[in-house]
C-alpha cells in the first residue's frame, strides 16, 4: 500500500479569514489521499497567523522535517517581508534538495524569491490552502496541476493570449521584439506576485536572473500602480535584463471617472512600446481560481503552439 503523501501547513504570514473554509481544505486534502499537518496556530495575532518568533519557528520546523513532501501556506496576506533576514535559508535549501516542494503565491513571492537569490533553490507557486482548497469548488484545472505536482511532476501550461502583441498597440514594439516573441524561449522562469517583485528590488532577496521568463500577476491594484511597479522593475534594470515577461491574472481593481479609457490593456500596449522584449498575456496564474502550478527557479521553453502559448519545463521532473 502506497503510504499517503504527507503535507505540513504553515502559516507564515496573514491570520486565517475563516477557519471553516480552512478545516473544509483540510478534508479535502485528505479526501485526495494526502495526510496534512498543521500546527500553526488557529487564533491569528494582530493580522498576522502568529508573532513573528512563532512564524519563523514554523518555517524551520517544516524545513527540518524529514517526513514530509511538501510544505503549504495556510493563506497570503502579508507578514514574510518581516522575517526574511531571519530565515535560515540553507536549512530551508537543504529541505528543497531532498525534494520537498515548497508551495504557494501572493505573499509568499517573497519567501520564494528570497530563496533563489540566497540559495538558488527551487520553489513552487501554486495554490495555498484556504483559498483554494476551501473554494466552493476547486478548481479543476488547478487540482491537475497540484495533483501532477505531488507525483513529483510539473504539467506544461497552454493558453490562448487575449492581447496579443500584433493587435491593438498603441506603440511601435523595439526593433527585435516581435520577432523574439516568434522563436522558441528558453530561460529560467521567476517572479510571482508583482508587488513583492517590485518590493525585492535594491534587497539582497531579488534574485539575479538574466535571459530568464519573468511571470507577475496581482490583485487589486489598479493600472497606474502595476504601471509603476514595472516601471519600478524597468528602472532597476530587470526588465531589459529578461528573455520575456509573461503576465497572469490582474484582478479585483476598480476603474476611475477620469481613467478615459487607460486600463490593463493600455499598460501592456504602452510597456510593449517601450521594452525590446516579448510581453505576453493571460498566462492562468495569480488570484483566480484557474492557476497552474509554476517551478520557480526552474528552467522552461516558451513557444507558440496552436494559435497560442505553451509553457514547458525543461530538465529532471521531480
Amino acid at each position: 500500500m502506497t503510504a499517503r503523501r504527507r503535507i505540513e501547513i504553515i502559516a507564515p504570514s496573514g491570520a486565517h479569514l475563516s477557519l471553516e473554509r480552512f478545516d473544509l481544505a483540510l478534508e479535502r486534502l485528505r479526501a485526495r489521499g494526502l495526510d496534512p499537518r498543521c500546527s500553526a496556530p488557529r487564533d491569528g495575532w494582530q493580522r498576522f497567523g502568529a508573532p513573528d518568533d512563532v512564524r519563523v519557528e514554523q518555517i524551520h520546523r517544516a524545513a527540518r522535517a524529514h517526513d514530509v513532501d511538501a510544505v503549504m501556506i495556510t493563506r497570503g496576506g502579508y507578514g514574510l517581508s518581516r522575517l526574511l533576514d531571519r530565515i535560515d535559508w540553507p536549512l530551508v535549501a537543504a529541505s528543497a534538495a531532498r525534494g520537498v516542494r515548497w508551495i504557494g503565491y501572493s505573499d509568499f513571492t517573497a519567501f520564494q524569491l528570497a530563496l533563489l537569490a540566497r540559495s538558488g533553490a527551487p520553489s513552487f507557486a501554486g495554490p495555498g490552502v484556504a483559498g483554494d482548497f476551501g473554494a466552493d469548488a476547486p478548481d479543476p484545472y488547478m487540482l491537475e496541476h497540484f495533483d501532477a505536482l505531488i507525483d513529483g511532476r510539473l504539467l506544461p501550461v497552454r493558453w490562448h493570449e487575449p492581447w496579443p502583441a500584433e493587435a491593438g498597440a498603441t506603440a511601435q514594439a523595439p526593433v527585435g521584439a516581435t520577432a523574439r516573441a516568434r522563436a522558441p524561449i528558453e530561460g529560467t522562469l521567476w517572479g510571482g506576485n508583482l508587488s513583492l517583485v517590485a518590493a525585492a528590488v535594491g534587497t539582497p532577496y531579488l534574485p539575479i536572473v538574466e535571459g530568464g521568463i519573468l511571470f507577475l500577476e496581482d490583485v487589486a491594484e489598479h493600472p497606474y500602480r502595476i504601471e509603476r511597479m514595472l516601471y519600478q522593475l524597468f528602472h532597476a534594470g530587470v526588465l531589459g535584463t529578461q528573455r520575456a515577461i509573461v503576465l497572469g491574472a490582474f484582478t479585483e481593481w476598480k476603474a476611475s471617472p477620469h481613467d478615459n479609457g487607460y486600463d490593463l490593456r493600455a499598460v501592456v500596449d504602452h510597456l510593449r512600446g517601450r521594452i525590446a522584449v516579448p510581453v505576453i498575456t493571460g498566462l492562468p496564474f495569480g488570484h483566480v481560481p484557474r492557476k497552474a502550478v509554476l517551478g520557480v527557479g526552474e528552467r522552461y521553453r516558451l513557444e507558440r503552439e496552436d494559435g497560442g502559448w505553451r509553457l514547458d519545463p525543461v530538465g529532471a521532473q521531480r
